[in-house]
């Protein structure tokens, strides 16, 4: 894994069900999963039955460990989930030690792109209907990520392209939200579903080729940032 030492230690914060962990414990690295969801951390277990990664429950805002403690620190598709992401970064630079390294995976698309931009139509809608941050109330683009990462000293290092994410018609992307499939109307009210959603069908009817199959997101990619 380039310059990380063998054997290091990693902490992956907001694990998952381990989607990451378990794939760098797996090359050998000494690897803690956090996340703040039990049911997630007891699926990561049963899917490392062999218990290479140690899992702790824990806040991402306030890390439970000592400063410079880790080699390397892995945070994937998190940080447009909290709104505390700053304070997450932070943490995270706190126990990283010098010379680490940082692996983010933004994962959540860029505004080019006609999901993304369905999916911002939708927020909107609901902004505009009185509802305070509907979804997805961390950082809004990949963009506000990497200027904090230099605002915070990490040098940009590398970046890994891991091709794109699974294809799927607009329409169905529109009618997966509509439905709920998808998280964006979950703390919406029913009453301002009931407002907004026709008018997010509609819009998105007039605006795009709907039968069009697209990657969501186009691009899946790892930025990897060194601690001086």
């Amino acid at each position: 894994m380039g310059e990380l030492p063998v054997g290091g230690g990693l902490l992956d914060i907001g694990a998952g069900t381990g989607r990451v962990a378990i794939a760098f414990a797996d090359l050998g690295y000494k690897t803690v999963a956090l996340d703040p969801a039990l049911p997630m951390l007891k699926e990561l277990r049963f899917k490392n039955s062999d218990g290479t990664v140690r899992t702790v429950a824990g806040d991402a805002g306030q890390l439970p460990f000592a400063r410079k403690t880790f080699d390397a620190v892995i945070i994937a598709r998190l940080l447009y989930l909290v709104s505390d992401w700053q304070s997450v970064l932070h943490e995270a630079h706190d126990v990283l030690k010098p010379g680490g390294c940082l692996f983010h995976e933004w994962g959540n698309g860029e505004s080019a792109e006609e999901w993304v931009q369905i999916r911002e139509k939708a927020r909107t809608l609901f902004e505009e209907a009185g509802v305070e941050n509907p979804f997805h109330p961390g950082a809004r683009s990949r963009f506000e990520t990497e200027d904090f990462f230099v605002k915070l000293g990490f040098r940009r290092a590398d970046e890994l392209r891991t091709g794109s994410g699974p294809s799927m018609t607009l329409r169905e992307f529109v009618e997966n939200i509509v439905s709920g499939e998808f998280s964006y109307i979950w703390n919406v009210p029913r009453v301002v579903q009931e407002l907004c959603l026709p008018r997010l069908k509609d819009w998105a009817e007039n605006t795009f080729r709907l039968d069009q199959s697209v990657p969501i997101p186009r691009e899946l990619s790892w930025t990897i940032y060194r601690k001086p």
